[in-house]
C-alpha cells in the first residue's frame, strides 16, 4: 500500500472536506499494454483529464458501515480510493485515523505464474502485512481458503471460486479495522458465502469499519447502517440504504462511460475476483 498519513485523533475513521479528484481519461483499450505505450508515444490516445469526483464531505465513525451507491462511473471506485489512500485528492483534504484496506480488483494482483503460498505473499505484502505477520497467518488464510493441499501448486492451475476465495480469505486476515471495498462484500459458492457472512457481521460487531460500493442491494440493505448516493462525481445525498436505492432509480446512468488510465497487465485473462 501507499505510505499514507494517519491522524490518531481524528474523532472520525475516514474524513472527506471537499475532497475531489482527476484522472486522465482513457477510450477502451485496443491490443497489448506494449502496443498501448507505442501509441501514447505517437500522440494517438488522448491523456484528456476529467474530475471523477468533486467537492465531496463526509465523514465516517468507527464501527459504520457506509453503502456507496451509484452507477457505473459515477465515481464510487474513486472514493473508495481517496478513502483507502491509493488516490490522492487534488482538491480538498481526506484525513483517516487508522489504515483502510482497499479490497477491489483483488484478482488483478494474484499472478498466476506463481504458487498459491507464493501469491499469499504477495498480495498479503500489498495490503501492508509484514512477513512474520504473514508467515503466522498464513495457515488460517489457507484453511479458511480451503487450499492447504495445494499451497505450493501453480494458481493457474485453479479455478476462477478458488482464486476468489483466496483473494476474499486474505483481505479478511489483515485484521484491519477499516476496509474499502469495491465488488461484492461475501463471494464464492453458498456455503463459503455463509461464512463470509458470519466474518464480516462478526467484524462490525466488533467496530470494524466498512465502506462498501456493490452492485448487489441486498447486500448493501442488510449489511449497511447508511448510504451515501452519487451522481455524476458529486454526493447528492447523504441517506439511509433504502432511500439511495430507489432514487438511484431515477438517475439516469451515464451513457458513455469514463474510465481512468491504470496500468495495466498483458495478460488480458486478469479476473475481478472481489
Amino acid at each position: 500500500m501507499a505510505r499514507i498519513v494517519i491522524t490518531p485523533d481524528l474523532g472520525s475513521v475516514v474524513a472527506f472536506d471537499g475532497a475531489g479528484v482527476r484522472l486522465p481519461k482513457r477510450e477502451r483499450r485496443h491490443g497489448s499494454k506494449r502496443k498501448q505505450r507505442i501509441r501514447r508515444i505517437a500522440g494517438e490516445v488522448s491523456r484528456e483529464e476529467v474530475w471523477f469526483l468533486r467537492e465531496a464531505s463526509f465523514a465516517v465513525t468507527p464501527g459504520e458501515s457506509v453503502a456507496v451507491v451509484g452507477h457505473q462511473g459515477s465515481g464510487r471506485e474513486q472514493l473508495l480510493r481517496l478513502a483507502a489512500g491509493t488516490l490522492i485528492p487534488d482538491e480538498g483534504t481526506v484525513r483517516r485515523s487508522c489504515p483502510v484496506i482497499p479490497v477491489m480488483n483483488l484478482g488483478g494482483a494474484l499472478s498466476r505464474g506463481y504458487t498459491v503460498r507464493q501469491n499469499i505473499y504477495l498480495v498479503a505484502g500489498l495490503l501492508g502485512m509484514l512477513p512474520d505477520e504473514i508467515a503466522a497467518r498464513l495457515p488460517a488464510i489457507a484453511e479458511r481458503a480451503n487450499v492447504q493441499k495445494i499451497l505450493d501448486k501453480y494458481l493457474g492451475d485453479t479455478s476462477r471460486a478458488v482464486r476468489g476465495r483466496l483473494a476474499w480469505s486474505i483481505a479478511m486476515a489483515t485484521e484491519a479495522r477499516a476496509f474499502a471495498i469495491a465488488g461484492a462484500l461475501v463471494v464464492g459458492q453458498p456455503d463459503f458465502m455463509r461464512e463470509c457472512w458470519d466474518i464480516v457481521e462478526e467484524m462490525k460487531a466488533d467496530g470494524v469499519t466498512f465502506l462498501v460500493a456493490s452492485d448487489k442491494p441486498s447486500e448493501l440493505i442488510r449489511f449497511c447502517d447508511r448510504a451515501l448516493l452519487l451522481d455524476s462525481g458529486t454526493i447528492v445525498a447523504q441517506t439511509t440504504v433504502a432511500d439511495a436505492l430507489d432514487r438511484l432509480k431515477l438517475i439516469e446512468p451515464p451513457k458513455d462511460q469514463v474510465h481512468f488510465i491504470v496500468e495495466e497487465s498483458d495478460d488480458d485473462d486478469d479476473e475481478d475476483l472481489v
